[in-house]
C-alpha cells in the first residue's frame, strides 16, 4: 500500500510517501516512484537528478552512520551515491525524524535504498530485542499492555 500524504505540508514542493509492504516490496515500489519522478523531471527539463528523501528516526541513524561515519561512506562507495543525513538542529519533539538524502542515477538510489533500509531494520529489531529482554526488570511490566509489543 502506498500512501501520499497530500494534506501535510499543502503547497509544498515535496511530498512525503509512505509505503507500507515487505522489505521488497517497499525497495519495488520506491523503484517505481523514483522513475517515474525522473522520467517527470527529463520530460520538463526541471532537475538533472532526482534525489531520494528517506525519514528515518533519529534514534536508528547513529548506528546508520556508524563510527568516524564509517558505515555510510561504505554505503556511499558500494552505491556510488552521495548520503547527505538532516542536522540535529532540526529536530523537534513533535517530529524526530531526520532527512536522509541519496543522491545518484536512479539505479544507485535504489541499492543505496534497500541498504540504508536493511540497517535501519536491523537496528529497530535490535532495540526490540533489548526492550523485551529488559522487560523482566521491572515488575509488573506488560509491555503489550502499554502498547510497545
Amino acid at each position: 500500500r502506498i500512501d501520499v500524504h497530500r494534506k501535510e505540508n499543502a503547497g509544498a514542493a515535496e511530498k512525503a510517501i509512505s509505503i507500507h509492504s515487505t522489505p521488497e516490496g517497499c525497495s519495488a515500489a520506491c523503484r517505481l516512484i523514483l522513475d517515474i519522478m525522473s522520467k517527470e523531471a527529463k520530460d520538463t527539463k526541471t532537475a538533472d537528478e532526482v534525489p531520494l528523501k528517506i525519514l528515518a528516526h533519529n534514534n536508528f541513524v547513529g548506528r546508520l552512520i556508524g563510527k568516524e561515519g564509517r558505515n555510510l561512506k561504505k554505503v556511499e562507495q558500494d552505491t556510488e551515491t552521495k548520503i547527505t543525513i538532516s542536522s540535529l538542529q532540526e529536530l523537534t519533539l513533535y517530529n524526530p525524524e531526520r532527512t536522509i538524502t541519496v543522491k545518484g542515477s536512479p539505479e544507485s538510489c535504489c541499492r543505496a535504498e534497500q541498504e540504508i533500509m536493511r540497517k535501519v531494520r536491523e537496528a529497530y529489531e535490535n532495540d526490540v530485542a533489548a526492550m523485551s529482554l529488559q522487560s523482566h526488570l521491572i515488575p509488573g511490566l506488560n509491555l503489550a499492555a502499554i502498547g510497545l509489543f
